[in-house]
C-alpha cells in the first residue's frame, strides 16, 4: 500500500512565476531534472560570473541583477548565456536571441528567482568543489 500524503502538513508545490516575453506570457518553473546536466555544462561560466558578482546571494525577490550585469554576461559569455537562458526558460535559443533587451532582462531575472535554490545549493557548491580539485582553477592569492 502506498502511503498517502497529508496535504495539510505543508507540502509545497515548486515555485513558478509568469513573465511577459516577446509578446507572450511564459510560465517559468524550476529547471526539470532532465535539463540539469546540460544546463550545468552550458551555464558553468555564466554561473561562475553570477557568483563572482554576488548575484546569487539574496533570497527570493531580493535577487539583485541589473541590466548592465546582464549585458556584461551577454558580452562575456554570449552563446553560453543564450543557451542557458533558453534551457532555464524552455524557449528556443532563436527566440532569446531575437528578443529585445527588456524581455531578456525580465526573463533572466525571473529564471534566476525561480531557480535560486538550485543555483545556490547545488550548482555553486558543485563548481566550487570542481575548482578546488583542478590545479590553476579558482581563486589565487594576490601578487600585490
Amino acid at each position: 500500500m502506498i502511503p498517502s500524503v497529508d496535504t495539510d502538513v505543508g507540502v509545497l508545490a515548486p515555485a513558478s512565476a509568469s513573465v511577459d516575453f516577446a509578446g507572450k506570457k511564459l510560465d517559468i518553473r524550476p529547471i526539470p531534472v532532465g535539463r540539469i546536466p546540460l544546463l550545468i555544462r552550458t551555464a558553468r561560466p555564466v554561473v561562475q560570473a553570477l557568483i563572482g558578482n554576488n548575484v546569487l546571494t539574496g533570497e527570493g525577490d531580493e535577487l539583485d541583477i541589473d541590466v548592465m550585469q546582464i549585458v556584461d554576461l551577454m558580452g562575456d559569455h554570449g552563446e553560453q548565456f543564450f543557451d542557458a537562458l533558453s534551457l532555464a526558460a524552455g524557449v528556443s535559443v532563436a527566440d532569446v536571441e531575437a528578443a529585445n533587451l527588456d524581455d531578456v532582462v525580465r526573463l533572466t531575472q525571473t529564471c534566476l528567482r525561480v531557480n535560486r535554490d538550485f543555483f545556490t545549493q547545488s550548482v555553486a557548491p558543485l563548481l566550487a568543489g570542481m575548482a578546488q580539485r583542478l590545479p590553476g582553477v579558482g581563486l589565487t592569492p594576490s601578487s600585490s
